[in-house]
């Protein structure tokens, strides 16, 4: 499926289904350009990566929200490989936790993660905190 380039893309890396859900309800919500794509699993996201990611990001901009927290290869172990490829250079990484440890949170950025933001309790706030990245990530650099 070709991507519009004004159509910036938004891919989520959680094996949470409900979260996935979430995302998409506050997107729906924002009536923004935003399409969106969920990889429930490392294995869908690899596959991603290899098939489709190399055409996507020529076409949009693509930004990751990426859970720390996944089975097989964590959101941290993800990270640190995109970042040591310079194919991924231009993918804007969000690493969302439900964590607010302020370890975890240099950790995120020090591997070069764009932000780190929680996890958050509602869909009205996550709209919000989409909106603003969104906002910064999307429409500043475009």
């Amino acid at each position: 499926m070709a991507v519009n380039a004004t159509q910036p893309r938004l891919l989520m890396l959680d094996d949470d289904l409900e979260d996935a859900f979430l995302v998409q309800t506050a997107l729906k919500r924002l009536n923004t350009r935003w399409s969106f794509q969920h990889f429930q699993t490392s294995q869908a996201f690899s596959d991603y990566l290899d098939k489709e990611y190399s055409v996507q990001v020529q076409e949009s901009r693509l930004m990751l929200l990426l859970d720390l927290n996944m089975p097989v290869k964590t959101g941290l172990e993800w990270l640190s490989e995109l970042r040591a490829d310079s194919r991924f250079d231009p993918l804007i990484i969000i690493v969302l936790s439900t964590s607010d440890m302020k370890e975890e949170q240099e950790r995120s950025l020090s591997l070069g993660a764009n932000a780190h933001v929680g996890k958050p309790d509602s869909v009205k706030e996550l709209a919000e905190k989409l909106m603003a990245l969104y906002g910064y990530w999307i429409d500043n650099k475009s």
